[in-house]
């Protein structure tokens, strides 16, 4: 993999479509080592309008919505599936990621899934190929462990976490800048839908499951955006009896969006992968098309219901 990076002549780094910190993160950071070479790279994204929160990262300029016509290798980064990278491509691919479900579709693959982010991933390439990170690749691999890592809540933090975390604050990275950029600067539009969809939630299942369901109308009401919902399932959670948060929203051109979140209880990701979902067993999502939400919602909440049975007959057995 190094030899094909080091033979290039047009590498293109790609961040998924409506990216986060640790895509972007990453390939950011990377976009800073390859700068030392006298490769051309490319920075690419193929969301024209990338959020602005993401503006404190390194390179975030340098974004391209236009897919070079002469790149001979591709990078891309925490992209389970190789049609959430909008391109139309078919050289050499490198896929760097931590989704267990990743569909292996490189034509070189760097997959960790026990890795909580893909910068963590990328962070020990770096590490491992002896390359220096100076101050701008720390910051960019700092806020995709702590995007992924909700700041350190998630309790499948370890002692390697925190001493990644460690290592990149020595080389450089900004940890209020990473906060206040991914969690203190909310727009009041965000604000005004987590006050509605909490008003609406449903609890469902003894207590035990959160349903959100969001349409068209209440997006365009508050002025929120899509990405605005993810917090607010995100923190279902943190409820006494909640184990299992499930989000269903209505995209403008027919279809719906799904997260899931889990608390362990059941696995996130097999459930959506009968959906062309992926994602993690905490964290998963997928875009299901021809589908309305209160059909999606109803055969969802169905296959939950069906795994905590499950779950529940299982922990009896081994009683």
């Amino acid at each position: 993999m190094q030899a094909l990076i080091d033979s290039a002549r047009h590498i293109v780094l790609i961040a998924h479509e409506h990216p986060d910190a640790d895509s972007l993160g990453s390939a950011c950071a990377f976009y800073s080592y390859l700068l030392r070479s006298k490769t051309k790279v490319t920075l690419f994204c193929v969301t024209p309008s990338v959020d602005k929160n993401l503006s404190f990262l390194p390179w975030f300029s340098e974004i391209t919505s236009k897919f070079p016509s002469d790149a001979d290798v591709a990078i891309s980064f925490d992209c389970g599936s190789f049609g959430r990278l909008g391109i139309d491509y078919s050289g050499e691919l490198i896929n760097f990621d931590h989704h267990i479900s990743n569909e292996l579709y490189g034509t070189h693959n760097c997959i960790d899934p026990q890795a909580l982010s893909t910068t963590q991933v990328v962070y020990e390439w770096f590490v491992t190929k002896s390359i220096k990170i100076n101050g701008k690749m720390a910051n960019a691999l700092y806020a995709g462990l702590i995007d992924d890592t909700s700041c350190f809540s998630d309790p499948q933090c370890t002692s390697s976490t925190f001493s990644m975390a460690h290592s990149l604050l020595q080389l450089g990275a900004d940890h209020g800048q990473c906060v206040q950029a991914l969690f203190n600067s909310r727009s009041l539009a965000s604000m005004r839908l987590k006050s509605k969809m909490l008003s609406e939630m449903k609890i469902l299942h003894d207590g035990r499951v959160a349903l959100f369901e969001v349409n068209q109308v209440l997006l365009e009401s508050t002025g929120a955006l899509l990405r605005d919902c993810k917090e607010v399932v995100d923190g279902a959670l943190s409820l006494k009896t909640v184990e299992v948060a499930l989000l269903v929203v209505e995209l403008k051109r027919g279809g719906v969006k799904v997260s899931l979140r889990s608390n362990g209880i059941l696995n996130a990701v097999d459930i959506l992968q009968h959906y062309g979902g992926g994602g993690h067993r905490t964290r998963a999502g997928a875009r299901i098309s021809e589908c309305t939400s209160a059909s999606a919602s109803k055969n969802l909440m169905d296959s939950i219901k069906i795994a905590l049975e499950l779950t529940a007959e299982v922990n009896i057995a081994l009683a």
